[in-house]
């Protein structure tokens, strides 16, 4: 009765038990209010409770300035939500006795090889699933962000990637990883991932315009369009990311309503509208804690997180809390299960860089949990003005230097081992050029800051302004290139080990 009792309070929502009459007014009055706060472009929401669909609504527009409407049939980016996918698939292949758990990745994929041989010969089907590599955080995302590089070729530059810690001795969170993971699936069944994900998933759950292929994507009409922040805090439209290179990792698009229906299908073990996908066994392996996370100033008041297989697992309020996020540029999801209360739901937004999504599940679960600690609206929304309101920081800048050689001397092909060419081309009389073979939006102009110092003002506004230091040997012979360059979501250009050729 208690856990009865619990459910109804989902979303502030009155039920008559007798009539089922739902009153929603509450719910609809805070998305409104949030997507106003926050300028959000795009929402849509859906909630499932009980194998039956309580609400499922879009809100906004798909597009800025222009009246496309996003309803519960719209499909947006779910970004990270789609590693959750390449666990089941792997699950399904597990219950036909296909692979194990903790089968070699080698023995599927004998060019998988790693920066330490030992490393490579052990490492497992396991240890892709939960970050226990010893790679640093997002490690490798330069390989794959907008880049031209195939799955394969990917995955046969990961033994590039020099770890920082023990290999299974603490977890960081990867994309590439889950990349090799769809991969096997692949070299199993002898079709794509994508083709199996559709004929042993979508298909099965009647998710029709779920897909993880860009070009199928692109042909929904119903298809919203990613939005981010420029430097002036102002929204502007962005291309979307092709994103097939990883699409077990993080390129998934689906809708709300299609979302629900993975979710009746995790939250009845493996069973949807009596059909069987996969195990009860199986499903208890993949929501199963494997490595432990601590947290850092964590806003729902827990001092660790786990990780299942795709999966983020943390003890809630008596619940165990089953979520993921995902996000892609101009894209941010969230999805969160109480398999307990047989509660899950999935939110879906198409701008980047706001908290909407974020504030929506605590609010969810402040009304579930009746917990008012879980209220961090007006601390967020002033958080979020003041960053706003900052001017973005500058590196200190040595007025009145010079570069220490003629620009002429910096032009050539530089080469990093792992990401390929570099080229930098003189532009005018006072600029450079700076272009990497394997990605089209790390291209930018170079100006001068001080010494042998440029700023680099990328031409994609999806990459932050940075700057580049040229390195010299003692006869001034220019040997590479160094860049502070802040991180983006995926990518860490601190991996970087530029040498000129």
């Amino acid at each position: 009765m208690k856990k009865f009792l619990l459910s109804i309070l989902l979303l502030g929502i009155t039920i008559n038990l007798y009539s089922q009459k739902i009153q929603l007014d509450s719910l609809e009055s805070f998305i409104n209010q949030l997507m106003e706060d926050f300028e959000v472009t795009g929402l849509s929401i859906g909630i499932v409770k009980n194998d039956s669909i309580i609400y499922s609504k879009g809100f906004g527009t798909r597009k800025i300035n222009e009246n496309l409407p996003v309803n519960e049939n719209t499909i947006f980016g779910i970004g990270s939500i789609s590693k959750s996918f390449a666990a089941l698939t792997l699950g399904i292949l597990v219950d036909e006795g296909k692979i194990k758990w903790d089968d070699r990745v080698r023995d599927y994929l004998p060019y998988f090889e790693l920066y330490d041989p030992y490393v490579t010969e052990d490492f497992t089907i396991r240890d892709l699933l939960t970050h226990r590599s010893g790679l640093k955080e997002i490690s490798g995302g330069t390989l794959w962000y907008h880049s031209e590089l195939s799955r394969n070729d990917i995955i046969k530059r990961l033994k590039y990637l020099e770890p920082i810690s023990g290999f299974r001795e603490k977890p960081a969170y990867q994309n590439v990883m889950y990349l090799v993971a769809g991969e096997i699936v692949s070299a199993v069944t002898g079709t794509s991932w994508d083709d199996f994900l559709k004929k042993r998933v979508f298909n099965k759950l009647g998710m029709k315009n779920s897909t993880s292929i860009s070009s199928v994507r692109e042909s929904n009409k119903n298809l919203a369009f990613p939005h981010v922040r420029n430097e002036n805090f102002k929204k502007v439209l962005v291309n979307q990311e092709k994103g097939d290179n990883l699409a077990a990792a993080g390129f998934i698009y689906s809708s709300a309503n299609e979302m629900i229906s993975y979710m009746r299908l995790l939250l009845n073990d493996g069973v949807f509208e009596r059909d069987t996908l996969i195990s009860k066994k199986t499903i208890e392996e993949i929501f199963k804690p494997q490595i432990i996370y601590p947290i850092e100033g964590s806003p729902f008041g827990n001092e660790f997180t786990s990780y299942g297989f795709g999966w983020w697992v943390t003890p809630k309020n008596n619940s165990k809390l089953i979520e993921h996020n995902g996000g892609i540029d101009g894209m941010h999801a969230k999805l969160f299960m109480l398999k307990d209360l047989n509660i899950g739901v999935i939110i879906l937004t198409n701008i980047s860089q706001e908290p909407a999504a974020f504030l929506l599940k605590a609010k969810l679960l402040e009304q579930i949990f009746e917990d008012k600690s879980l209220d961090f609206y007006e601390t967020v929304k002033g958080y979020r003005d003041r960053r706003v309101s900052q001017a973005p920081k500058i590196k200190t800048r040595i007025k009145n230097t010079t570069p220490s050689v003629d620009l002429n001397n910096f032009t050539g092909i530089y080469t990093d081992k792992m990401y390929g060419n570099i080229s930098i081309k003189l532009l005018n009389k006072e600029e450079l050029e700076i272009s990497f073979s394997h990605s089209s939006i790390f291209k930018g102009r170079l100006k001068h800051w001080h010494f042998d110092t440029f700023q680099i003002d990328w031409y994609d506004i999806r990459v932050p302004s940075g700057y580049l230091t040229f390195n010299f040997n003692s006869n001034r012979d220019v040997l590479g290139i160094t860049f502070d360059q802040e991180s983006l979501l995926d990518v860490d250009f601190s991996e970087i080990n530029v040498l000129k050729n």
